[in-house]
């Protein structure tokens, strides 16, 4: 899942004609790539897309294509706003949700009008981590699954435990936050935020403050500056 941050309040300064035409080139840039990596775009809500991987065909990179999907829909939307910037226009920030699972995917609705598209557990639980990117400030939020099946491909960051909504039990989130090649300025930030981490869980706030504050000091880490106030 993707939706654009703040949506309603960006709609508000804008013309129906500005908003249509904006939101009309931003969904054709995210639905290009998600296309190439092989995704199939299961429908807009608005602002938002659902995406998914594995059906009607199978894929046996799922996670992969997805991941890779998500930073190059950052990486795009980077490009996307530098371009609105240039004509004195509104930029835009989103977040992204992914979890890996089974669904029951099939055509859903009615007699009338039906759909081609995934129900299910995990489906929510994808729209959930969508939901926490707000309180993190960050783009990307990924889950344990996913997580275990593309750890050594990509850069990511042990976010926080949390129970999503609708759910009883404790899950582990993490931000992705680029592929492995040649990326040493993420991997000193996964690692300096692990280190804070590791000292907050065992309840040595004041050293995880410290460490948290370096961190946010350095690169205006927006977790981190969470993870402060906790402390």
């Amino acid at each position: 899942f993707s939706d654009i941050r703040s949506f309603t309040t960006i709609s508000e300064s804008m013309t129906p004609i500005e908003l249509v035409s904006m939101l009309n080139d931003y969904l054709t840039l995210m639905t290009k790539i998600i296309m190439k990596n092989k995704g199939l775009v299961d429908k807009f809500i608005g602002d938002a897309i659902m995406a998914f991987w594995g059906a009607p065909l199978n894929n046996n990179e799922t996670e992969i294509c997805a991941c890779e999907t998500a930073l190059e829909m950052s990486d795009e939307l980077n490009d996307f706003n530098k371009k609105r910037e240039d004509k004195g226009l509104k930029t835009i920030n989103i977040g992204i949700g992914i979890n890996s699972g089974e669904a029951i995917v099939g055509n859903l609705g009615s007699n009338e009008r039906f759909d081609y598209t995934a129900i299910g557990d995990s489906v929510n639980t994808a729209s959930r981590y969508e939901g926490l990117t707000k309180y993190y400030g960050v783009r990307i939020i990924v889950g344990e699954k996913t997580y275990e099946k593309v750890k050594d491909k990509f850069v990511f960051r042990e976010l926080d435990r949390v129970v999503v909504k609708g759910k009883k039990e404790i899950t582990i989130i993490y931000e992705l936050l680029a592929k492995k090649d040649n990326q040493k300025h993420f991997l000193k930030l996964a690692k300096d935020y692990e280190e804070a981490l590791i000292e907050y869980r065992n309840r040595n706030f004041d050293l995880a403050k410290d460490l948290f504050t370096k961190i946010y000091e350095k690169n205006n880490d927006y977790p981190s500056f969470e993870m402060i106030k906790r402390c």
